[in-house]
């Protein structure tokens, strides 16, 4: 019987958010409200309790791509694909990053990856075909966008459309 209680309150614990999380929360209410110094500081903390931590990794990655910081982005969403690698936002943004510093072979590498990580998320088709179309390939940029389409949902799924439109 003092098995169970012991595994059940194992399994309870387990569940709970991490140190890590709560900063991590506390970095995305900071987003919100455009406070990006207090979300730098959340996730550089929830990074320090926990460097494993794909979500942290990721969030301050995307602020330091919004700040040019781009080499350094890189190793965020670096780090943050090698903690989660089914987190396809992680690589499309490393992409993007790597694209940004003239990385285009790289930069394509990772929009294909993000794909493979996380096929039933509209957005990494739709960024992958932004670069697709700024390298000039109108039908591959189309046929991500049909496929982003077919998962999407809602208003994005009317915004596809008028995308899609635009390319015929």
């Amino acid at each position: 019987m003092k098995w169970v209680a012991f595994c059940v309150l194992l399994a309870i614990s387990s569940a709970q958010a991490t140190p890590a999380d709560d900063l991590v929360r506390q970095g995305e209410a900071a987003l919100a409200a455009k406070d990006v110094a207090s979300a730098l500081k959340a996730f550089d903390a929830a990074l320090d309790s926990d460097p494993r931590n794909a979500k942290a990794a990721y969030d301050r990655g995307r602020i330091n791509l919004v700040l040019h910081k781009n080499a350094q982005a890189v190793a965020d969403f670096t780090s943050a694909v090698l903690s989660d690698p089914t987190l396809g936002v992680a690589y499309s943004a490393r992409g993007e990053a790597k694209i940004i510093l003239k990385d285009e072979k790289g930069g394509f590498a990772d929009l294909d990856a993000a794909i493979v990580a996380s096929p039933k998320e509209p957005e990494v088709y739709i960024l992958r075909a932004t670069y697709l179309m700024r390298r000039g390939n109108a039908s591959g940029a189309k046929a991500d966008l049909i496929t982003a389409k077919s998962i999407a949902t809602g208003d994005m799924a009317k915004m596809l459309d008028a995308m899609i439109a635009r390319i015929q």
